[in-house]
């Protein structure tokens, strides 16, 4: 009976929790959607959900530049990287003595200096399938380079964007709102990638 009384006795009342809250128990949510959960999760979300900015050497996915040291094999020649692939497609058709010149360049950048520098006798429908080009640039590096593949896909659906400071066509340019047309090819080839993956699941 005494024992029963000291611990009624030892319990705050009604009226002493109503004005002392900070002595009230605390009553965990066992759903988990406290507010600072909520905040958690959408913060995660955000981070999940940002864009990949790609661009500079030794940063993370420099590999989906053109410029990375990927080579890439295209009607059974092998070019030094993507970017030397992508600057012989602007002779192919009309000086493929040209396209050579280009895939024997030692670097990309001597690959798009060169290119720049023969602009005057690049096909005169370039700048209508320039970027159905950079397509077929991409899927063939991609293709053949097993690990860019699942690189690729494991970025889920991130947008990717070639941070380039100078280019506002295939990078987001000096004020970042450029037309990213590079990215944008990326996240096509990512999902022409995704959908075989469905497609073959589905013939298992």
């Amino acid at each position: 009976m005494w024992k029963w009384l000291l611990s009624w006795l030892s319990q705050p009342s009604v009226e002493y929790q109503r004005r002392w809250p900070e002595h009230r128990e605390a009553s965990p949510r066992a759903d988990g959607n406290s507010a600072h959960t909520r905040r958690t999760r959408v913060a995660e979300k955000s981070v999940t959900r940002s864009p990949i900015f790609f661009y500079d050497r030794g940063q993370p996915y420099y590999e989906f530049t053109n410029f990375s040291p990927h080579s890439v094999w295209y009607d059974g020649k092998e070019y030094p990287t993507s970017e030397h692939l992508f600057q012989a497609h602007k002779f192919f058709n009309k000086a493929p003595h040209l396209a050579e010149t280009i895939r024997m360049q030692p670097t990309s950048r001597a690959a798009l200096e060169e290119a720049r520098r023969l602009r005057r006798l690049q096909r005169s429908d370039w700048l209508k399938v320039n970027i159905h080009c950079m397509d077929a640039v991409l899927e063939a590096k991609f293709t053949q380079h097993p690990r860019l593949r699942s690189m690729l896909l494991s970025t889920g659906d991130r947008e990717l964007v070639e941070a380039s400071p100078v280019d506002a066509f295939w990078g987001y340019g000096a004020d970042k709102q450029g037309r990213n047309e590079l990215g944008k090819a990326l996240m096509r080839l990512r999902q022409q990638f995704r959908a075989q993956e469905v497609m073959v699941r589905g013939r298992l």
